[in-house]
């Protein structure tokens, strides 16, 4: 019989780690992305998953989809991106719902080693500096898509029209920059004889026109920085028989903005690409997670929606839709 010396005992330890080397590829688990919208009850986060789902099949990484119910709950918010930290995620893709409300998850994110990509809703940078972080941020730029709803306002709209603004999230980067987008193009041209926040919401979007309605009989243009607020508003400004009088325009081109423009109903809406957002942010996660650099910062793009365009962005949306 053949005696065992240790170099045969070191030979064949040594060809069982070469054989071990050359399994990971096979043997790694897929990577975990943590993706988390505002909410789920507004198409056009929807359409973002949609896109990010797309992109992580196409990638083979898993992607976990969690959010809060309303816009506004950053409790709930806070409450998920811990319980993912906890789960062992690889990675984060978040559009916050408030920033002030992330310090203590992005603190845990930093001591886990857990990298995030900011989408949508920009992160205040004071935040960031707080915490030590430099995150990522894809989405669009709100300033400008906004402003383009404003130009329209000066080509159409009399001097002196009185108008209504329907305002975001206080403290929302994203609602400062559509409301600012717009009303710098327009503070010279138009009466702005109201804004009032509707947190982004349907409900609060009627309830606010309803009661700038009742101060204002005669207003004549309301800009919504959503089209949930949109929504609310025109079903406002039908009961009190006055869509004829009263035009509005919205932000984010969902679906049923798009029908309402192109029915008449609505005159425009801002269209942002959600889809490309979340496709973006899987992406570069994914980058990321593998140790690769990635942009600090991707324009994702905005259009002015009318009824000249609507058909065209239309067929786009119809590849992201559920």
């Amino acid at each position: 019989m053949k005696k065992v010396t240790f170099y045969t005992l070191a030979s064949c330890f040594l060809i069982f780690n070469l054989i071990l080397c050359s399994v990971p590829a096979f043997a790694k688990e897929k990577i975990v992305i943590g993706f988390v919208p505002m909410t789920l009850n507004n198409e056009y986060f929807i359409t973002m998953v949609n896109g990010a789902r797309q992109k992580a099949k196409e990638l083979g990484v898993d992607l976990e989809v969690q959010a809060a119910d309303q816009h506004a709950s950053a409790a709930a918010q806070l409450t998920i991106i811990e319980n993912m930290i906890t789960a062992g995620v690889d990675g984060i893709c978040i559009v916050p719902s408030s920033s002030e409300g992330l310090v203590s998850a992005l603190e845990r994110c930093k001591a886990s080693n857990v990298p995030i990509i900011n989408l949508d809703t920009k992160i205040n940078k004071e935040v960031l500096d707080e915490v030590g972080m430099e995150v990522p941020f894809y989405g669009t730029d709100n300033y400008a898509g906004a402003a383009e709803a404003g130009k329209y306002v000066l080509k159409h709209f009399d001097k002196g029209a009185k108008t209504a603004i329907l305002t975001g999230i206080k403290g929302q980067q994203n609602a400062a920059d559509r409301r600012n987008g717009f009303y710098d193009q327009v503070k010279d041209h138009v009466n702005v004889v109201a804004e009032q926040s509707a947190n982004w919401e349907v409900d609060q979007g009627y309830t606010a026109t309803q009661n700038i309605l009742s101060a204002n009989p005669d207003l004549q243009l309301i800009f919504a920085s959503n089209d949930g607020m949109a929504i609310g508003a025109l079903r406002a400004v039908e009961e009190a028989e006055k869509k004829g009088q009263v035009k509005i325009i919205g932000f984010d081109a969902i679906s049923e903005a798009l029908n309402l423009v192109e029915n008449g109903d609505m005159l425009g809406t801002v269209a942002q690409y959600p889809a490309e957002m979340g496709i973006k942010g899987v992406e570069n996660i994914t980058k990321k997670i593998n140790g690769e650099k990635v942009e600090m910062h991707i324009n994702t793009g905005a259009k002015l929606i009318t009824k000249d365009n609507v058909k065209e962005h239309k067929d786009y949306s119809k590849q992201f839709a559920d």
